[in-house]
């Protein structure tokens, strides 16, 4: 055998020495453990009133004193406590020639026919003028907060009927002055 063969078997062996001793390395005792099943899902926040998409109240031709009255219920579906506020979209210079007072109750009714005034003790949620409802309660930073009978937030399946009444006020300098459109807005946000 040459000596270029000697060094070449030597390598060889010496080559499947090393790689039997690195799979002896790996034949070594293990355990494991682990937690299936893992799930993660966001809450959510829900509201809805009755209203079926129509104005709570449509009114022209309101003589001095006479009064409207209706009726909305709104309910929270979401799976996370909330903070409900109440605030109104910007109303005309006929919005402060207009009486309005919210009252907090139960009922399913637009007419109010099956209203019935919460028991807490202080249903009345405003009373003043529609203008002065607007400008004040103009979006959800200025809110009115309003949580069910004595509640601190609403929770799922929480439901509150609002009674509005709004009534034209007994003033020469409101003849022909309009509110125009304008919306009532129940926002929801969680706690």
């Amino acid at each position: 055998m040459s000596k270029k063969h000697k060094i070449l078997a030597t390598l060889v062996v010496v080559g499947l020495g090393g790689a039997l001793a690195g799979f002896g390395v790996f034949a070594a005792f293990s355990s494991s453990t682990s937690n299936p099943g893992n799930s993660f899902a966001a809450g959510s926040v829900a509201i809805s009133d009755n209203d079926s998409g129509t104005a709570l109240y449509n009114v022209s031709n309101q003589k001095p004193g006479q009064s409207t009255t209706r009726c909305i219920k709104v309910t929270y579906g979401g799976t996370l406590d909330a903070d409900v506020k109440l605030y109104a979209s910007a109303v005309g210079s006929g919005g402060q020639y207009v009486d309005l007072a919210i009252t907090s109750g139960t009922g399913n009714s637009a007419d109010c026919s099956d209203f019935v005034i919460d028991g807490s003790g202080t249903p009345a949620v405003y009373s003043g003028t529609l203008k002065n409802f607007a400008d004040t309660y103009s979006a959800w930073g200025s809110g009115l907060a309003d949580n069910p009978l004595t509640a601190t937030k609403w929770a799922s399946g929480n439901a509150v009927t609002y009674r509005f009444v709004v009534t034209q006020q007994d003033d020469n300098a409101a003849q022909g002055l309009s509110t125009g459109t304008h919306s009532f807005t129940w926002e929801s946000r969680n706690q």
